[in-house]
C-alpha cells in the first residue's frame, strides 16, 4: 500500500482510557514542547493525538486533537486505533505511537484481537512482521511473540527463525541505515541445546535457519546459549562501555528477549513492529491501572517512541 511521503505528522493514540495513556503522552509531549532543540528531527513533525480529549490538558496550541466518542474502554482503545489506521490509509502520516492498551478489555469488543502488532499487520495485509525492541544500540526482535510456553517449541521451525533473521537484517539496513548488519541469534534450549543433549529444535531448525540466512551474505551467528549471552555478548558490558559487538538479536521467545532487555533498559525501551509500510513505535510499558490519577507515571518510555518514531519516519 502506498502512503504519501510527504506527510510530516506523527500520530498518537491513547490506548485504554482508563490507563496511564493520557498522562504519559500530555507528559512526554509537553517536555518535547518545551525543551526544543535546533536540528532535533523531532520538532519537524506535528502531533496529532486520537482518544478522549478531556483527558488531555495543557498541550502546546500546534498539537491536534481528535475526540473519539466511545461507550467502554475497549470499545474506545479500538476505535482510537482504526481512526489511525485510516489516517495512514488516506496519507495523513507515515508514523504511528500507540500508548498500551488492555488485550483484555479489547477482546471483549472484538474477540479475535491479540495485540496491537497483530492488529496493524492485518490491517496493512502484512504477512512477515516483528515486534522490534529497541533501545540505545540494542535491537532485540522475538521469533514468537504473546503464545504459551508450552507452544513455543512447536512454533520455533526453520522458516519462522529464518524471516525473523531476514526481517532483522533487512530492517537495519533500511530503518537504522546499517550497512552490514551483525545478527546474533539464541537458541531455545539451556546451552543452546548441547548439541541435541538438551532438546532438537536448536540443532533441528534454528542452525539450518542461520545456515540459509549465511547463504543470503546475512551475517548471522549462533546459536548462541541465551544464559550467558546478555552477560558477556550484549552491548553494554559491565563496565557500562558500549561494546557494539551485534546490530541485531533474535531472541526464540517473549521472556528469553525481554526479561533481560526490560531488566537493562525499562525506561527508555521502545516497541517498534518491523514489517510495516510505515513506522509504528510503543513504550514498553503497559496500562499500570494501580497508579493512575496518582501522577506516578514515568513518560521516560513513551518520549523515546515519539523521538523514534520520528528519527525513523
Amino acid at each position: 500500500m502506498s502512503i504519501s511521503s510527504s506527510s510530516k505528522s506523527v500520530l498518537i493514540t491513547m490506548g485504554d482510557p482508563r490507563g496511564i495513556g493520557a498522562e504519559v503522552i500530555c507528559k512526554a509531549l509537553k517536555k518535547i514542547c518545551h525543551s526544543r532543540e535546533s536540528g532535533n528531527p523531532v520538532f519537524k513533525f506535528s502531533f496529532i493525538v486520537i482518544g478522549d480529549q478531556k483527558l488531555f490538558r495543557g498541550l502546546h496550541s500546534s498539537i491536534q486533537i481528535v475526540n473519539i466518542p466511545y461507550r467502554s474502554a475497549g470499545e474506545g482503545s479500538l476505535k482510537f486505533l482504526d481512526h489511525a489506521i485510516a489516517l495512514i490509509k488516506k496519507g495523513r502520516a507515515r508514523a504511528l505511537v500507540t500508548a498500551p492498551l488492555s488485550k483484555e478489555a479489547v477482546s471483549v469488543y472484538h474477540k479475535n484481537f491479540v495485540g496491537h502488532t497483530e492488529y496493524l499487520a492485518q490491517a496493512f495485509n502484512v504477512k512477515n512482521f516483528d515486534m522490534m525492541f529497541v533501545a540505545k544500540d540494542m535491537r532485540l526482535t522475538i521469533v514468537t511473540r504473546h503464545v504459551p510456553l508450552k507452544d513455543v517449541p512447536k512454533l520455533i521451525a526453520q522458516k519462522a527463525v529464518f524471516d525473523s533473521i531476514v526481517l532483522m537484517n533487512t530492517t537495519l539496513k533500511e530503518k537504522f541505515k546499517i550497512r552490514v548488519p551483525k545478527i546474533a541469534v539464541l537458541g531455545l534450549n539451556p546451552h543452546a541445546g548441547e548439541g541435541g543433549l538438551l532438546g532438537l529444535e536448536d540443532k533441528k531448525q534454528i542452525v539450518p535457519a542461520i545456515k540459509e540466512a549465511q547463504s543470503k551474505g546475512i551475517n548471522a551467528v549462533g546459536p548462541l546459549p541465551a544464559d550467558t549471552f546478555f552477560a558477556f555478548h550484549s552491548n553494554l558490558c559491565h563496565s557500562g562501555e558500549s561494546r557494539n559487538l551485534y546490530d541485531g538479536i533474535i531472541a526464540m521467545y517473549h521472556d528469553q528477549g525481554l526479561a533481560p532487555i526490560k531488566g537493562m533498559y525499562m525506561k527508555e525501551l521502545v516497541n517498534f513492529t518491523a514489517g510495516l509500510p510505515f513506522v509504528r513505535t510503543s513504550p514498553a510499558h503497559g496500562t499500570a491501572f494501580d497508579i493512575v490519577g496518582k501522577n506516578k507515571a514515568d513518560p521516560s518510555s513513551m518520549i523515546a517512541a515519539i523521538k523514534l518514531a520520528c528519527q525513523l519516519r
